[in-house]
């Protein structure tokens, strides 16, 4: 009888500790969910930083380009393919034009 007592004695301690292990097991489950969904924000946070950090340098190479433009008198390397790209442009639409002339 007493091994009876001891085996249903160790059978109630492994049920308690299943329990415990399943509870544990949904709170980790939890976690990789958000851990997952921080994942997805962080990436798109990175994106958008990404993004922006591109839009400075270019704005910095504007700026730059500007200040280079005042101190010669004159217009600089960037600001001169800006305006022959959109004479370039302006060239094509009427060349268009004249053809459907």
């Amino acid at each position: 009888m007493a091994k009876q007592d001891q085996l249903i004695t160790e059978n109630t301690e492994l049920k308690l500790r299943l329990v415990k292990c399943k509870m544990v097991s949904a709170i980790n489950q939890g976690l990789k969910e958000e851990i997952q969904e921080l994942n997805k924000q962080n990436d798109v946070l990175k994106a958008t930083c990404h993004g922006y950090e591109s839009f400075l340098r270019t704005f910095q190479v504007k700026v730059q380009d500007r200040n280079v433009d005042r101190a010669e008198g004159g217009l600089g390397e960037n600001k001169l393919k800006e305006l022959r790209n959109g004479w370039k442009q302006k060239q094509g639409e009427e060349k268009l034009n004249f053809q459907k002339l």
